[in-house]
């Protein structure tokens, strides 16, 4: 926090200073000092001096886009307001688009609020935009190198390490695994989860690149997870069967080169890299032995754990090929949906302005809280912006200025923010008062009180709440338009004037625009996951035990996964959301991960089961999943309707997958290495659906448990 309030308070005296009394350009002066501030101080830019000093060069096309917008449709009123309304929603909006634009985005909104007020003088555009640009460049040059963030380790390397660490785990084929090795596991297992993560190094943005590492880290994580259960479950002295070990063996070498690849980060030329044909190889027959076998003695075990237990290296070796796959499209290889295994990647030969289409739509609903954010901002901006021209207020940016920074995503929150930024701006009206009557004209007195009072309030606001923000930077105000056009201590309580109407134009946005933030969304949000994973069953169990369609249909290009990624996204959006915002009481609330966990799963099945080679038979044992699938999902859809209405009790806890009554129309089990090829395909795609929808259960079962 220090170290921004240097860089900002560095970055915008110097730029006030070269254009106010170097160049004496004083509409340029003020232009580069707001861009300083805005973007420096007002924007939320996550990420080290790099990244930070990145962003703000790349904004520079969209900032002079907006101060031109703004300089033009200060003409009329109406003309600013309706721009205030495009320019407010279509700002903030873009926040869907990741980490870094969303933090961006309050900064950016001020370049169209500065220049869309009176007087209308598109003759001064030139100084403004080169104010703009001189901000721009002065702040980026503070971000990199005064004070700098530090850098942070790049997501690949993550990655690599995560892969690293599964390599190692994969490597040991029976006794006990040393608690190292278990324990770089779990903590490369715990980087990877998206709360450990800085913003700006989360691959969030709608790019392929951003699409791929995503892919690879659930891949990973999934594979962590079955390599650590399987040792668990295998006891400390217990040696695997020689298949095994080859396919472990087979995992270890993939998951080796694989953080090789990522490491050096390099374009794989043709036929180099990573493959996945060898652990494919390796994996298929014990896929099938391992299927037969299990079936073979599932009436002599503890059926469901001894089903779970068996299926570990079987979805470890799984995890892995996708692992290596996302890995081999990230580093550009776009051909991996050819793969036997690549149904999962259909993205990968999609267009760039098709990736984009689809998360900026994906959000354009009203159940969005990226929506309803956009469009609170978006009307109580252009109502500020009606109120100030309409009442022709004397400095009418302010009332703008104070309903985008104390407007907050819930009723009881903007209240709290503005009795905050009154008492502030209060105190800091009648000490700025008092410093106008006192020093009244004498320039050089303000220009060496700017850097001081700008650092004192750009770290004591951070630091010790929104009041001291306020009243720190009406004093900064303040004094730097003393510096540019003759005031008096009148000055301070027309601040106070305008903060006031901002604060009225923000409590009233709040109350009438989804008063109550995130709260109903993220039950409306995860009801919608519970009944797009439903319906993720059904359409999974049709393509597995029917063969209904092509086994692409239900790739990422299809309508059905679309949904259920869309339905993902909005809830994990709503609940980050929920869990930011404060409430006066905490009512308890369901285990909202657990859903989300449950969507991961059903998205997992519904890329790689419908792929799988062989048929469900004889047809009694297909009924049987069928049956099995729609009890699941018959109890995620009364999940949903829980949540939908907010009363009354859930059902009763799911029952567990009757595996008696699958043994009891299930033919025979032939030796595996007498089973033709068909019933050994037969036989481990079914094993793999049961331990598919047993996750699901057990993942519905959470979610009763914590209603």
């Amino acid at each position: 926090m220090v170290g921004n309030a240097v860089r900002v308070t560095t970055a915008s005296c110097l730029a006030f200073h070269l254009c106010r009394y170097g160049l004496d350009r004083t509409v340029m002066a003020v232009y580069a000092t707001f861009t300083v501030v805005s973007l420096g101080a007002l924007a939320r830019i996550p990420g080290s001096g790099r990244q930070r000093a990145a962003t703000v060069l790349t904004a520079v096309p969209a900032g002079l886009l907006l101060v031109t917008l703004g300089t033009l449709l200060a003409v009329r009123t109406w003309a600013a307001v309706l721009g205030m309304l495009v320019v407010g929603f279509l700002v903030a909006y873009a926040g869907t688009t990741g980490p870094r634009i969303a933090g961006a985005a309050p900064g950016m909104q001020l370049l169209y609020i500065l220049p869309c007020f009176p007087p209308y003088a598109p003759d001064t555009l030139g100084q403004r935009l080169l104010g703009f640009l001189t901000g721009a460049v002065l702040l980026a040059a503070a971000q990199r190198f005064l004070m700098p963030e530090p850098d942070t380790p790049p997501f690949r390397r993550l990655l690599a390490g995560a892969a690293e660490a599964a390599a190692d785990l994969a490597g040991y084929h029976g006794g006990p695994v040393p608690e190292p090795v278990l324990a770089r596991a779990r903590a490369a297992a715990d980087a990877l989860r998206p709360a450990r993560i800085p913003p700006a190094d989360l691959p969030a943005a709608p790019s392929l690149a951003h699409k791929a590492m995503a892919h690879a880290a659930e891949a990973v994580r999934t594979l962590l997870n079955r390599l650590g259960a399987l040792h668990t479950a295998a006891g400390p002295y217990r040696a695997y069967r020689p298949e095994t070990t080859a396919l472990l063996r087979a995992v270890r070498d993939a998951a080796r080169e694989t953080a090789a690849a990522l490491r050096r980060g390099t374009r794989l030329p043709p036929g180099e890299g990573p493959r996945a044909g060898p652990l494919q190889s390796e994996l298929a027959p014990v896929r099938t032995h391992r299927a037969l076998d299990t079936l073979g003695r599932l009436s002599a075990d503890d059926r469901l754990n001894y089903l779970r237990r068996r299926s570990l290296v079987v979805q470890a070796a799984d995890a892995a090929v996708v692992l290596v796959l996302a890995t081999r499209l990230l580093l550009g290889d776009r051909d991996v949906d050819r793969d036997p295994a690549g149904h999962a990647f259909a993205y990968a030969r999609a267009h760039a302005a098709e990736l984009w289409w689809r998360r900026l739509t994906a959000h354009l609903t009203p159940r969005s809280v990226i929506f309803q954010n956009a469009c609170r901002f978006a009307l109580g901006l252009a109502a500020a912006r009606a109120v100030a021209g309409l009442l022709d207020l004397q400095h009418g940016f302010w009332v703008l200025l104070a309903t985008l920074t104390l407007t907050r995503t819930t009723s009881l929150e903007t209240r709290s923010a503005v009795r905050q930024a009154l008492l502030g701006t209060l105190i800091g009206a009648v000490l700025a008062g008092g410093l106008l009557a006192v020093v009244h004209d004498r320039g050089a007195v303000y220009a060496v009180l700017l850097p001081l009072v700008m650092l004192l309030a750009f770290t004591a606001g951070p630091l010790r709440g929104l009041a001291w923000a306020q009243g720190g930077f009406t004093l900064v105000v303040a004094v730097l338009f003393a510096q540019v056009a003759p005031v008096t201590w009148q000055l301070a309580p027309v601040r106070l004037e305008d903060v006031l109407a901002g604060s009225l134009i923000g409590l009233v946005c709040g109350l009438a625009a989804w008063p109550r933030g995130a709260a109903p969304e993220v039950r409306r949000n995860m009801a919608a996951v519970c009944q797009a994973v439903a319906d993720g069953i059904g359409r999974t169990t049709a393509l597995v035990a029917d063969r209904a369609g092509a086994a692409g249909t239900c790739s990422d290009g299809g309508g059905g996964i679309l949904a259920l990624n869309r339905a993902l996204l909005l809830a994990q959006e709503s609940l980050a959301q929920y869990q930011s915002e404060p409430r006066e009481r905490t009512a308890r609330q369901p285990d909202w991960p657990a859903v989300l966990v449950a969507g991961a799963d059903a998205r997992r099945g519904e890329r790689l089961l419908p792929g799988r080679p062989g048929r469900i038979a004889p047809y009694a044992v297909g009924a049987w999943l069928r049956q099995a699938a729609e009890d699941t999902a018959a109890g995620y859809r009364a999940t949903a309707r829980h949540l939908r209405s907010g009363h009354g009790t859930p059902e009763a806890l799911p029952r567990p997958l009757d595996l008696g009554a699958l043994l009891a129309v299930a033919p025979p089990v032939p030796p595996a290495g007498a089973a033709p090829p068909a019933r050994a395909d037969s036989a481990a795609l079914l094993v793999d659906s049961v331990i598919w929808l047993d996750a699901l259960t057990a993942d519905l079962a959470r979610i009763h448990r914590e209603m």
